[in-house]
């Protein structure tokens, strides 16, 4: 019985520890000056009969190597007792001033400070996007939505990767993005979606499940390395479930056999002649209620309605001239990107 409550005792210790982080040592080091400044009072008081004031005062000069002399003359015992708070006073800031030279040493201290100036600025982020992992595919993500000015918070575990991440201007995460510790930091409850793109997929699995159920409102788009993986991805509460490797395949397949086709597309990624974009139709927008050729879109704005996705039919739909826009349609639209600015006024 007692073993037992002994290695519960010990097991919440560890935990209370491994919470504490680098704090513990200061924690520990504090009790251990409160102890020294306490035992030198009562030995002062019990010793040479003075009083609690006087003895802690006498402890904080004689630590404190102030020099200011003895409050009253000492006797022998008095004397053993300021020899034993003056070593162990030695000792003690030897071991403080040890474990904050390690602490600078290690950049520890810069560690912390930077983190918590990387939390206080997540904290006020909102509409964000969290990517886990900064592979390749993660890469090209968070320059993409960077480039549509969307805030980007990275998650990711590997030190080398550090600099590149906060150099490419992107809030940095360090830590598992399968910890739920690491989850709340990057404000899942504000954002408006996450990415899932590590190479490992039940990492993702988890990711997607975690961030699900902190947030079901979340849009979530995870990455597979394996078409068995995407129904459990889905399950997990992925919205959309891309894999790379077959998307890079079709492309290349593409460029071999519809070159023009391949072409026009690599052309609406990364030319302002041609791009692709959607638009939700607000309830105030002049387009509701009318027709696409009353609307005249291609004429004011030189664009093209390429489909239509509305909130009676969630699957996208072939535009006609007399299909009517109403609020919270969304339009897929092909045109050059001032164009594309220009209608998003509109919207």
């Amino acid at each position: 019985m007692k073993q037992s409550v002994r290695k519960r005792l010990y097991i919440r210790m560890l935990r209370f520890r491994q919470r504490m982080g680098i704090f513990w040592p200061i924690l520990l080091n504090g009790t251990v000056l409160l102890i020294i400044f306490a035992l030198g009072s009562l030995g002062y008081m019990l010793i040479e009969g003075w009083t609690f004031f006087d003895g802690f005062y006498m402890v904080l000069i004689t630590l404190s190597t102030i020099g200011f002399g003895e409050v009253y003359p000492l006797g022998q015992a008095g004397r053993v007792l300021t020899a034993g708070v003056i070593i162990s006073g030695v000792v003690y800031f030897a071991l403080l001033i040890g474990y904050f030279v390690q602490l600078a040493s290690e950049g520890r201290v810069f560690q912390m400070m930077r983190r918590r100036r990387v939390d206080k600025a997540i904290a006020a982020l909102s509409g964000h996007c969290v990517l886990c992992g900064y592979g390749l595919v993660g890469r090209v993500v968070a320059a993409e939505l960077a480039a549509d000015g969307v805030d980007v918070v990275v998650v990711e575990t590997d030190d080398k990767k550090a600099e590149e991440i906060e150099s490419a201007g992107y809030f940095l995460v360090r830590g598992d993005a399968t910890s739920d510790n690491v989850m709340m930091r990057v404000g899942l409850s504000r954002a408006k979606a996450l990415v899932a793109s590590m190479s490992n997929d039940p990492a993702n699995v988890y990711v997607v499940l975690s961030a699900r159920a902190m947030n079901p409102e979340l849009y979530i788009v995870s990455r597979a390395s394996d078409n068995r993986h995407i129904s459990k991805l889905k399950t997990a509460g992925a919205n959309r479930v891309i894999l790379p490797h077959m998307i890079g395949g079709q492309s290349i397949a593409q460029a071999i056999q519809r070159p023009l086709v391949e072409s026009f597309m690599q052309r609406s990624n990364t030319n302002d002649e041609v791009q692709l974009d959607e638009f939700l139709v607000s309830e105030t927008s002049p387009l509701v209620g009318k027709s696409l050729a009353q609307a005249a879109l291609t004429k004011s704005h030189d664009v093209i309605i390429l489909a239509i996705k509305s909130q009676e039919n969630p699957i996208l739909q072939k535009t006609r001239a007399d299909t009517v826009v109403q609020a919270g349609d969304v339009l897929l639209v092909a045109g050059s990107k001032a164009h594309l600015q220009g209608l998003n006024e509109m919207m």
